[in-house]
């Protein structure tokens, strides 16, 4: 998928203003630290004010560009976690968010995670759970098919069972997790939804012409107000997965 940084910061900041209190959940004693999937870095940043040694990892040159412009303090890497080649136990803690829903090689994360983590270091990470999006995506693939095409979700939305299993078979010996909804209002009122749709199913939509686009997304407004139009903005109907998990 390829991400626009500068539409990314201006209609999506939610995705890392949400994840601020993730902060809260790690280590009172600072040490080295690997943000996976730090986007823009706005939340690298912050942990590397509150002492932390940070290293920020992402896949997207356009998200890096962006957070190196901002935060030249903070050392960002591009790469993809599934590969990265940092040593064995090198870091305290690992941090997340909003990342590992798009990553659908789960145990191999899980035992690259596990495999950079020192003894007893510490994962906190924040990500879409199970029924995550789920009015989103039924209406979105209710609308797709109306031109032939098949949605298939790109996303790993696991239960609270799947992942506490998942993080044990890798050697997680400790396991707390939380599930809550966070409904999440849109920025730019009627156009909000849209706006997101075309960001975050932007592969789906390249199947479809320009007059295409617009009529899924006039069809998909209609389809989705009752449940998620909030009189001057769009609700998305997320569900999240917290976890703070020991090596």
């Amino acid at each position: 998928m390829q991400w626009d940084a500068t539409e990314y910061d201006a209609k999506h900041d939610f995705v890392f203003k949400y994840g601020e209190s993730l902060l809260s959940l790690m280590p009172t004693a600072p040490g080295k630290v690997l943000d996976i999937g730090c986007g823009t870095g706005e939340l690298s940043q912050e942990l590397a004010e509150v002492g932390f040694d940070v290293v920020g990892v992402d896949q997207s040159e356009a998200m890096l560009e962006k957070a190196v412009a901002h935060f030249p303090a903070v050392d960002f890497e591009l790469g993809d976690i599934l590969n990265y080649a940092g040593k064995p136990a090198q870091y305290d803690a690992l941090f997340s968010n909003a990342c590992f829903h798009w990553i659908r090689a789960q145990d191999r994360l899980a035992n690259v995670m596990h495999r950079l983590l020192k003894p007893n270091g510490v994962l906190v990470a924040e990500f879409g759970g199970q029924g995550n999006i789920q009015t989103i995506a039924d209406g979105f693939s209710h609308e797709l098919a109306k031109f032939g095409i098949a949605y298939q979700s790109p996303f790993y939305f696991p239960s609270v069972d799947d992942y506490r299993d998942l993080l044990k078979r890798h050697g997680f010996q400790t396991v707390d997790l939380e599930t809550y909804a966070r409904p999440t209002p849109l920025k730019d009122g009627q156009a909000g939804l849209r706006n997101w749709v075309a960001q975050f199913f932007a592969s789906d939509l390249e199947a479809l012409t320009t007059d295409q686009q617009t009529q899924l997304f006039d069809e998909l407004d209609e389809a989705l107000a009752p449940k998620l139009w909030h009189g001057d903005h769009w609700e998305a109907d997320y569900q999240r997965l917290r976890v703070r998990a020991q090596a």
